[in-house]
């Protein structure tokens, strides 16, 4: 009897001198499971995104720019998004939108340096830091795809304490840097080049001995340290064993064949002096992540509150000053929309490009949309207030969460770690507390 050749996940398809990886197929999954076990079932993936300052942000109707008002109208139970969001209202059914959340031990912070707290609950100036959601999510499954996690970054690297150019945190509260290079991003996840693949091999070797001389000479220091000491020291070398787990898994990673991918969309070469063709190739980048498994869960930090040359953008684009400047300015009184709200309105076409390309991405059981949670927000309302955030959840269908409505929280004095909980539940990350959370949102999120 011929028996059928094995299917993996990780199938290859071999000619012309190249190594294809097959995107996540059902098929594959079930030809190898055992006869009772059910068919296998896409993975669940989670983008954050971040916009520094604030957003063009009003709820009365009687505004004269309310139009352009980031937050969306309701009208006969259904949403309707302005103009600077516009792009969503193919999406209502798919989006939900929150009002009324907040770090409660941020909210008296100085308005510039809650980026830090966003996905962490964690204020500056805490003795105990908690890490990123992300960062907790990578650490249970992050070990199935070749990278745990993409911390991304415009600006790149970890800013300065309380203007962060990061959103993820590692299991200690410390920053992870972001990365801002496009054509690094590339090379590391697609590109199968033989030289660029044997001058990594080498990286991690030297790498490798590297980490090692240093833990091997820090343990007589270890010893002679007092305990304050001592407990700084242990958080160093613990930061150290994650570089080295990290060049394990990446040698371990190492002969198995990148996904090949059409990089032919992809502006590589972009710069700020481009930032829409950056952005777009960022979001290019993440999609093709997702859409061939090589991470689950991403953070993308698309403005900070540091300034730099990406504060600039609004000028760039010929709509006003500084995106700071912009911000103090708010929503502003103009039909026609202010300077803050243009900005709004790009960010929101792109971010609404991106969604529309995981919606039409098909799927086992719907659509990479339907798998993916994507949570776009800020950590200050106008004027820097770090109450109230706007926060806006999309995608997740098939995670379990239900969509289509507006929620003002505001009279529930619920922690925005509470919705981490459920969120967490949702990427099947076991979570009974988070932060300072005192429970969950399933009544608000889930399906019934």
């Amino acid at each position: 009897m011929n028996k059928s050749p094995q299917l993996n996940r990780r199938h290859f398809l071999r000619g012309a001198g190249v190594a294809l990886t097959l995107p996540w197929l059902e098929s594959l999954d079930a030809a190898n499971a055992a006869p009772q076990a059910k068919a296998a079932m896409p993975p669940k993936r989670f983008l954050a995104l971040y916009v520094g300052h604030g957003f063009a942000i009003t709820l009365a109707d009687d505004h004269p720019a309310r139009d352009w008002s980031w937050y969306p109208r309701v009208v006969d139970g259904k949403m309707q998004f302005g103009k600077s969001m516009a792009g969503f209202n193919e999406f209502t059914d798919q989006t939900t939108v929150l009002y009324g959340l907040e770090h409660p031990r941020v909210i008296r912070a100085n308005g510039h340096g809650t980026a830090d707290s966003f996905l962490t609950g964690s204020n500056i100036g805490d003795a105990v830091k908690y890490p990123s959601i992300d960062q907790v999510a990578a650490g249970v499954h992050g070990k199935k795809t070749r990278y745990p996690s993409l911390v991304l970054g415009n600006e790149g690297g970890l800013g300065t304490n309380g203007a962060s150019r990061t959103l993820s945190y590692n299991q200690f509260g410390r920053p992870i840097p972001s990365t801002n290079n496009l054509l690094a991003l590339y090379d590391n996840m697609f590109n199968s080049d033989p030289k660029l693949q044997r001058g990594n091999k080498r990286q991690l070797a030297t790498g490798r001995r590297l980490v090692d001389r240093v833990l091997e000479s820090h343990k007589d220091l270890k010893r002679r340290l007092g305990r304050a000491d001592s407990e700084k020291l242990e958080h160093y070398l613990h930061s150290i064993r994650d570089v080295e787990k990290g060049i394990e898994r990446m040698q371990s990673w190492s002969d198995t064949p990148k996904p090949k991918v059409d990089a032919k969309q992809l502006a590589l070469e972009a710069t700020v002096k481009e930032p829409a063709a950056f952005i777009r190739t960022m979001y290019n980048l993440i999609y093709l992540a997702f859409q061939t498994d090589t991470t689950r869960y991403a953070t993308y930090m698309l403005q900070s509150m540091g300034g730099g040359a990406w504060d600039n953008i609004p000028q760039t684009l010929g709509i006003g000053g500084g995106h700071h400047g912009l911000a103090h300015a708010g929503i502003g009184r103009n039909p026609a929309g202010g300077g803050l709200a243009k900005y709004d309105q790009f960010q929101g076409e792109l971010l609404a490009e991106f969604i529309q390309k995981l919606a039409a991405t098909p799927e086992a059981n719907g659509s990479l949309l339907d798998n993916t949670l994507i949570y776009y927000g800020c950590s200050n309302s106008n004027t820097h207030n770090n109450s109230n955030y706007p926060l806006l959840l999309c995608g997740g269908k098939n995670l379990g969460l239900k969509h289509g409505e507006f929620h003002m929280l505001n009279d529930r004095k619920v922690p925005l770690n509470n919705l981490y909980v459920t969120m967490l539940n949702a990427l099947s990350v076991p979570t009974e507390k988070f932060s300072d959370s005192t429970g969950a949102l399933d009544d608000v999120l889930l399906k019934g």
